[in-house]
């Protein structure tokens, strides 16, 4: 049989001693050239696997030989009509023999493969993974990895690895949107640890809230994998584990990108330091459209008397749902008497003053129909919330209804002094000028969330308009809505924020979510 095969390999040009026209398999059989030179290897020697793979081979070979000498003589245009339609048909099935013979040697490969990797014989391995009709499997991917490095450039390898690390990453995005977080982080990291950069971020994302050390390294991976989305996460984890300088570095790189939300950690960077260079980075944050920065910029316009610049930024603050934004747009287009703008900033927000504000609107028929009972639940809802003139407001108003409306507002109003009890019971109290000095007293908290302080840190800009310190605050994410229950702590922290000048806040500390059944 070896000297058979000497015979056949120049005819595959697999000696490289020089091609002839007649030499190259026919196009439909070129698909087999790469399979057919590894054969020969294992038949002539030069390379092994096991015995059984040689007499497949073999047959392989031959089959391979017949079906292309029969295309030589479909090609060779000597053949008559008859007998030329019977050598198509022939050629046909001689294709569908060598088809068959390869699946049935492929398979053998790939059972001689995965004995390789019980015997740890590394060369062999390599052979038989490189044999075209040997399709790469999980089995193979673990043993090269088991081998790193060995394996860390090769192309099905990595081929593999992306294709498996893309459908694990989606396993675990679909888990996440079930809400089984800890689940998704396992897919993620799987996903990760095969060099997927997107789940390295979901990972990293899903340990903020646990282990920043873990979430730090791999919103790294996913950095340094071209997810840029990461510069501003680390940026923040540097900066909560006392990193200033790294911190910094992201977070210019974040905003090297217009990314406002890094630009505005910048501002805030940079706002005790060098006010100046931080006005110009929340002036960069408001422009590339963050809510926050929109409205403390429009503080610092309307201090410079650049008042319709601020107003323009105010409005666009207003549009993304920034409450504090809505709230002074509200009373800035009440003390002009523009009712139905205020009317429609001021429903936009749950603050005591918004609350306030509405009551008067609908007590006077302002910016919208004039209504008693909404004027009466509008300002009890502002009393609940600490606005004390509400209360005389509240008996004002209720002189005015009739007594049908007096019974349904009275009864309106005992569900809500009940809802509220059970609200305080639960949570907290509201919390007063008064309240917010008792050591130890339990206080519900309602309002947006700041960017973290010193870690786990936030400030909450109340909608009652206070703004609260709340220590070692769970769960919490910047620049959203919170209901938390909190204990105060009887003291103040100084802090500056937002443009304004420092001030003593009522420092908390944080306990639960409020919820009620």
């Amino acid at each position: 049989m070896r000297l058979y095969l000497l015979g056949l390999i120049p005819l595959l040009f697999l000696l490289g001693c020089g091609a002839s026209p007649d030499a190259t398999l026919a196009p439909k059989l070129s698909q087999y050239t790469t399979a057919a030179q590894q054969c020969s290897d294992f038949l002539d020697g030069k390379a092994e696997l096991t015995n059984t793979i040689e007499k497949e081979c073999d047959e392989f070979l031959d089959r391979l030989e017949t079906a292309n000498e029969t295309a030589k003589k479909l090609n060779s245009k000597k053949l008559k009509k008859g007998a030329y339609q019977q050598t198509k048909l022939e050629y046909a099935r001689q294709r569908n023999k060598v088809k068959s013979v390869y699946a049935q040697l492929s398979r053998s490969i790939k059972k001689a493969t995965l004995q390789t990797i019980k015997d740890d014989d590394v060369e062999r391995f390599k052979r038989g993974i490189a044999f075209p009709g040997n399709k790469f499997i999980t089995p193979y991917y673990k043993y090269m990895r088991s081998k790193a490095p060995l394996f860390d450039k090769n192309k099905q390898y990595l081929d593999f690895q992306k294709k498996m690390g893309k459908k694990l990453a989606i396993k675990g995005q679909q888990l996440l949107q079930q809400g089984k977080e800890k689940k998704a982080l396992e897919y993620f990291i799987k996903a990760a640890k095969m060099g997927n950069a997107q789940a390295a971020r979901s990972a990293g994302i899903l340990y903020e809230k646990s282990d920043k050390e873990l979430a730090l390294k791999w919103h790294q991976q996913a950095a340094d994998g071209g997810i840029k989305a990461s510069y501003l996460n680390l940026g923040r984890l540097n900066e909560d584990l006392g990193e200033k300088e790294t911190a910094l570095k992201w977070y210019l790189k974040a905003a090297a990108l217009n990314d406002p939300k890094a630009q505005y950690q910048l501002y805030l960077f940079h706002l005790k330091s060098n006010k100046d260079e931080a006005i110009g980075w929340l002036d960069k944050a408001a422009t590339n459209g963050y809510a926050p920065a929109q409205y403390h910029y429009a503080r610092v316009l309307i201090d410079e008397g650049q008042t319709d610049k601020a107003i323009d930024l105010l409005h666009q603050a207003s549009q993304k749902n920034y409450t504090k934004a809505s709230d002074y747009l509200g009373q800035y287009y009440y003390d002009l008497k523009l009712y139905k703008r205020a009317f429609t900033l001021l429903s936009q927000s749950k603050s005591a003053d918004a609350f306030y504000l509405l009551a008067k609107m609908f007590e006077e028929g302002a910016g919208t129909k004039q209504d008693y009972n909404q004027a009466f639940s509008y300002y009890g809802r502002a009393a609940s919330l600490g606005k004390k003139e509400a209360k005389a407001d509240m008996k004002r108003v209720n002189a005015l209804l009739s007594k049908v409306q007096q019974e349904r507002a009275a009864e309106q109003q005992r569900e809500y002094i009940e809802k509220m009890a059970a609200m305080v019971k639960e949570c907290g109290e509201i919390p007063t000028a008064e309240n917010v000095k008792k050591k130890e007293l339990l206080i519900h908290l309602t309002g947006t969330a700041s960017q973290p302080i010193d870690g786990r840190n936030y400030i909450i800009y109340g909608d009652d308009g206070g703004d609260y310190f709340v220590l070692n605050a769970k769960g919490i994410r910047p620049d959203t809505k919170v209901d938390i229950s909190v204990r105060a702590k009887g003291s103040t922290a100084a802090i500056e924020s937002g443009g304004d000048e420092e001030s003593d806040i009522y420092q908390f500390t944080y306990l639960k979510e409020c919820v009620v059944e």
